[in-house]
């Protein structure tokens, strides 16, 4: 397997997807080419796409702000939904223009392991509140469903699209549905719209 060559490859196809991620090719390089070759030869396309995805959208202060990445495992609870917030607005480049984020963070429920943490914002001046399931350190992902109806309601033409590395990694676009089409006929991954 010649990694560097399908790394770059990927990067080739996700720049005609208008996604330049080529300046972080040498570090994603250095990555693959630090993988143990059974791990790598053991790997289906889509999951080596999703490792590449995850290192391009993982987020920085001048990271490319075309796809976002996390862990749904998540370190610091105590504001996970509010990087995850400023990251979709981040996506719709001023379409989504999301404010005033408030997460009720309950010390009690998360020592608890369980419960409901309500997240409060403002999208495009609208008030929004999901109440995020606790689940120890876990990201709640039907929040990615929750903004996918807040989208709706904003009439934008774009949608969340959102795939994996396979393991752990949440990855997620904010594009058309026919922008989706064309990564799949580039990739053949089928973004899901959730």
């Amino acid at each position: 397997m010649d990694v560097k060559a399908l790394i770059h490859d990927n990067l080739e196809k996700l720049k005609k997807l208008g996604i330049d991620a080529m300046v972080q090719e040498e570090k994603i390089a250095l990555w693959g080419l630090n993988m143990p070759q059974e791990i790598l030869e053991s790997m289906e396309s889509e999951q080596f796409l999703g490792m590449i995805l995850s290192m391009v959208g993982a987020r920085t202060e001048t990271g490319p702000a075309e796809l976002y990445s996390f862990d749904v495992e998540v370190m610091d609870v105590s504001d996970m939904y509010t990087r995850f917030l400023e990251s979709i607005s981040g996506l719709s480049h001023g379409e989504l223009v999301i404010t005033d984020i408030e997460e009720v963070f309950s010390t009690e429920v998360f020592e608890a392991g369980k419960g409901i943490q309500p997240v409060k914002f403002l999208c495009n001046g609208t008030a929004y509140q999901y109440e995020a399931k606790v689940e120890y350190d876990w990201f709640d992902t039907g929040i990615l469903t929750f903004m996918e109806k807040v989208i709706e309601e904003q009439n934008t033409e774009s949608h969340l699209f959102v795939t994996s590395d396979g393991y752990q990694e949440c990855i997620v676009f904010y594009r058309t549905k026919e922008w989706a089409q064309q990564f799949y006929d580039l990739f053949h991954v089928e973004l899901e719209c959730p």
